[in-house]
């Protein structure tokens, strides 16, 4: 009875055996373990919305994409009637339509074929840039203008953390920046736009800023305007300041009414009445291009 039980060790002896001979002293292959590459980053087309605004005959509207990532900037104008509507971009150091129109400004993109519809123009943006759009209406009527921008990018758009505005420093000698970008180029200031920041036709309904064909920026009487300042280093670049920002303001026919602003670089104002004006700001010593604006009634 006790022999099936030896014979059954002698078994498993003998296949452990031939088990261990099996391959000599050979270790088993580990598998080489396969990397897979990090798929490139897809094209990602963001839509950045639609404007809808009027363009007088022989007169031009503006307005600006700030800090867009970078990318390829698409630009769409469309509108209902026959005349020729022309659209460009420029970095928003351009102070006005005329110097787009004299080549006194650098082209960036620009749609302005005779007789084309829809004009359609693209190019291409870094971080940390603004850019104006102007539109242009070549023709003998007013034209309602609807125009859609968006921007291609290399993967989704990434949304900046959110970060609180600094305090202002109270040294007139410490370089400061509000958070737009929160990255600005070291200065000092060498140039200063001036710009219409905003428009506000009443109950927050807001239009392009606009020029007539003398170069003259309108408004109404009743809107809201907010006139702003970007200030750029040699390179160009939005740079960083020492001193707050100055306004100086012309208003000889007493058509505003100054408001108060939190933020020194906009100048807040509403306009009471028909006339003519112009303002220009300072930072650093360095003085703005001068802004010369009329007052007309809506429809003029």
């Amino acid at each position: 009875m006790k022999s099936r039980p030896f014979a059954l060790a002698v078994l498993a002896a003998a296949v452990l055996t031939s088990l261990s001979d099996c391959g000599g002293n050979k270790t088993a292959a580990v598998p080489t373990p396969v990397t897979t590459p990090t798929p490139a980053p897809q094209a990602v087309h963001t839509d950045l919305g639609t404007t809808n605004f009027n363009v007088r005959a022989h007169g031009s509207t503006s307005f600006n994409v700030d800090f867009p990532p970078a990318g390829l900037l698409d630009v769409t104008a469309t509108w209902p009637g026959s005349s020729d509507i022309a659209i460009y971009a420029t970095d928003q150091s351009c102070p006005g339509f005329n110097e787009v129109a004299s080549g006194a400004c650098g082209i960036l993109g620009k749609a302005a074929a005779p007789g084309v519809k829809p004009q359609k123009m693209s190019f291409q943006t870094a971080s940390g840039k603004i850019y104006t759009i102007w539109t242009a209406n070549n023709g003998s009527l007013t034209e309602p203008v609807s125009m859609n921008t968006g921007i291609t990018t290399q993967g989704p758009i990434q949304q900046p953390p959110s970060q609180p505005t600094p305090a202002p420093v109270t040294s007139p000698g410490t370089p400061r920046a509000y958070p737009t970008p929160t990255d600005l180029a070291s200065g000092p200031v060498a140039q200063v736009k001036a710009y219409i920041k905003s428009i506000d036709t009443g109950g927050f309904n807001y239009r392009p800023a606009e020029q007539d064909k003398d170069g003259n920026w309108v408004v109404h009487p009743g809107e809201f305007v907010v006139f702003d300042l970007t200030q750029r280093n040699g390179a160009g670049l939005i740079c960083n300041w020492v001193r707050e920002p100055e306004w100086t303001l012309d208003d000889p026919d007493k058509l505003l009414k100054v408001k108060e602003s939190n933020v020194p670089f906009f100048l807040r104002v509403i306009v009471e009445h028909k006339g003519h004006f112009e303002l220009f700001g300072e930072i650093d010593g360095v003085r703005s291009n001068k802004l010369t604006v009329d007052s007309v009634a809506n429809g003029n």
